[in-house]
């Protein structure tokens, strides 16, 4: 008996050839019949056996009892998975778009003051994609890594797709003229050319002038400028002659626990990554022509990159904006959805609130956000009190709350993990503050207690599972219980580049019990209720105090709101320890319409506030709602607390400035 079974995927359907698979088990030659019909009938004939499945185009294989089973039991729970009927790399994406709709436009470009900048259809990309990935066959042999220090817009897009036509492994970083300044990224990008050896850097005509002491790094290594390039070499284009399992880029972490580590993506990685999110949203890959999405986010991040890819991977239109047009005005990212009739669009926590606090009235009733249909929401953490505000300001304009999907991903799974929702799905768990900070267990709050609002980060898709684990045992945790989140599945990526120890202690978790894995552990804690994920907080970043575990960033969010001139996502907190007692330190950056003055003897004049204050209104706030004590409130000058390249709270890294000093302060 024949212990294979050849699986070919057929857009929705499986066709199964077993060229002598009986006595008991699924007795087919090669019929067509739904996924579904399929799972359910092997899983019935094959209990006594663990054949492998072969899944082609994408290579995948899977041993029956320990994927497919995982998948049957958690059917009813997971969201679809809609992949592309072009194949599963990039190249074969955009090739099968440039064929089906070389007409359509395909990207959108803005300027600073929201006016259209560029557009490109699909075939035109097509062109000039195969164009450039000529030119780069010429410097480099397939397997280099590109370096692409160019903004968001087509040159980046261009070259993107330009690597995947070449066979090479794109490497995005923060282009030095952008909104993260010369000097803070220069440091980042060094470390990341050293770390991955570029063999040629995509960048502008101006960046490709520097000399090579500048931040853009790499030496002497060829610089290529994509606008350059004459898009009569597509004629000489050949295809790069790899499958889903050839890697497609190194997707730099952002850092925000830790020095930046290159997150090796295949193909079938990207690919299956936007097939989730696609299945999440109910749109059909290669087929939905009408969606629009729009993004300011730097695509040089996962979620940057996803939100870029999505539109194209749908056959729809992407339009984008810089990050900095966004921060000088949020106004233009809402009026661009309501123009472009998007119903896509992401964004971190910090951006509704700015949207919120910056956005006058008389500027809300000139939009109209009803066919925005899908605002997701992927921040740490993700905060119910600034969805609410955000659609009880914009509710005059058409938005519903109803559109708001908060998501939960990480670039070591590529980007996208949770996020798709159904009716009657539970968006907030309000849980007792006892039992989850002393206990770790998730019971619901009554109205005398008191509560930790907890936002449900929606359905895992069908080709992810996780597995909710106490880190310190490696044993499952029990139902309604915190634990450490562990995933696997098919966007998973497949390690850190160059790190073999690093990559062996994220990407090599095995359950103490049974040995079963590997997963990806996340230091992310958090729990499953009725099939949708919950976040809770980090592993790196958990304070323990008198035994009780302390999310930094409910205390964040007190601090924030204990006084005004606190600056909303702009605060960072932290265990420290004196002598044998551990309280929380506070860093809070103010707002940049308040100056902070030294003391009370003179009253504070228009827009000053006095240090004292502050203090005292912080340290009254986490003593009552937390029950902790605060060793110290460091107050901090406009833009000056660590952040990430995307907007994240850098608490590590606040620490080690408090500790040398070093924190640019009052």
């Amino acid at each position: 008996m024949s212990d294979d079974v050849l699986v070919y995927l057929r857009d929705d359907l499986a066709v199964a050839r077993t060229p002598d698979f009986q006595n008991g088990s699924v007795l087919v030659d090669e019929v067509s019949f739904s996924w579904r019909e399929f799972c359910r009938a092997l899983l019935r004939s094959t209990a006594h056996a663990a054949p492998t499945i072969t899944a082609r185009p994408r290579r995948h294989e899977m041993s029956v009892l320990d994927h497919l089973s995982a998948w049957h039991e958690q059917q009813d729970s997971v969201s679809p998975v809609h992949r592309h009927p072009g194949g599963s790399t990039l190249t074969e994406v955009l090739r099968w778009s440039a064929r089906h709709h070389a007409h359509r436009t395909a990207y959108v470009t803005l300027g600073s003051d929201g006016r259209e900048t560029d557009r490109v259809t699909y075939g035109v990309l097509d062109i000039r994609a195969r164009a450039v990935a000529v030119a780069l066959r010429g410097i480099a042999e397939p397997g280099a890594r590109a370096l692409l220090v160019l903004p968001p817009g087509l040159d980046f897009i261009t070259a993107f797709f330009a690597c995947s036509y070449a066979g090479l492994i794109a490497v995005p970083v923060p282009s030095p003229s952008g909104p993260f300044g010369v000097q803070r990224q220069a440091d980042r990008t060094a470390s990341i050319v050293d770390d991955c050896t570029p063999s040629v850097v995509l960048t502008t005509p101006d960046l490709a002038q520097r000399s090579p002491t500048r931040p853009i790094g790499a030496g002497d290594v060829p610089r290529l400028v994509p606008r350059h390039v004459d898009t009569e070499l597509s004629e000489h284009w050949r295809e790069p002659g790899y499958d889903g399992d050839a890697v497609a880029l190194l997707q730099y972490t952002s850092g925000s626990t830790s020095a930046p580590k290159g997150v090796v993506l295949t193909q079938a990685n990207v690919t299956e990554n936007l097939a989730a999110i696609a299945g999440g949203l109910g749109e059909n890959a290669g087929a939905s022509t009408d969606f629009t999405g729009v993004s300011w986010l730097p695509p040089f991040h996962d979620m940057g990159l996803a939100a870029l890819l999505l539109p194209c991977f749908l056959g729809g239109r992407s339009v984008v904006m810089s990050p900095l047009a966004f921060v000088m005005d949020p106004l233009l990212w809402l009026k661009s959805i309501d123009r472009y009739d998007a119903r896509f669009s992401t964004a971190p926590n910090f951006a509704y609130d700015l949207c919120t606090d910056r956005i006058t009235p008389q500027q809300r009733n000139r939009l109209d956000l009803s066919r925005w249909k899908f605002a997701l929401s992927g921040a740490e953490p993700v905060r119910e009190a600034t969805l609410s505000r955000f659609a009880a300001a914009f509710t005059g304009c058409g938005f519903r709350q109803s559109a708001f999907l908060p998501s939960y991903g990480l670039a070591e799974a590529n980007v996208y993990v949770s996020g798709s929702r159904r009716p009657g799905d539970t968006r907030v768990i309000h849980a007792q503050a006892d039992a989850l900070e002393s206990h770790g267990r998730v019971l619901s709050a009554t109205a005398e207690e008191a509560i930790r609002a907890v936002v449900g980060v929606g359905r895992l898709p069908a080709n992810l599972r996780a597995r909710i684990v106490d880190p310190e045992t490696n044993r499952p945790c029990p139902e309604g219980s915190i634990g450490e989140i562990w995933l696997t599945g098919a966007s998973v990526a497949q390690g850190y580049w160059g790190n073999a120890e690093a990559t062996a202690a994220a990407f090599g978790g095995r359950l103490a019990d049974s040995g079963e894995g590997p997963y990806l552990r996340t230091h992310d804690l958090g729990f499953i209720n009725d099939g949708q994920l919950f976040v809770t907080g980090r592993t790196d970043d958990l304070v323990i105090i008198d035994g009780r575990n302390i999310y930094p960033q409910d205390v964040e969010l007190s601090v924030e709101e204990s006084h005004v001139a606190v600056a909303r996502n702009r605060v960072a907190v932290f265990g420290w320890t004196e002598g044998v007692d551990t309280r929380v330190c506070v860093v809070a950056e103010i707002a940049r319409r308040y100056r902070v003055t030294p003391g009370t003897e003179t009253p504070p004049g228009p827009g000053e506030v006095s240090r004292q204050e502050i203090t005292r209104s912080v340290r009254n706030a986490v003593s009552q709602t937390h029950q902790v004590g605060v060793s110290a409130v460091v107050l901090l000058k406009p833009g000056t607390l660590p952040l990430t390249t995307s907007g994240k709270v850098q608490r590590g890294q606040t620490r080690r400035l408090f500790e040398e000093g070093a924190l640019n302060v009052w």
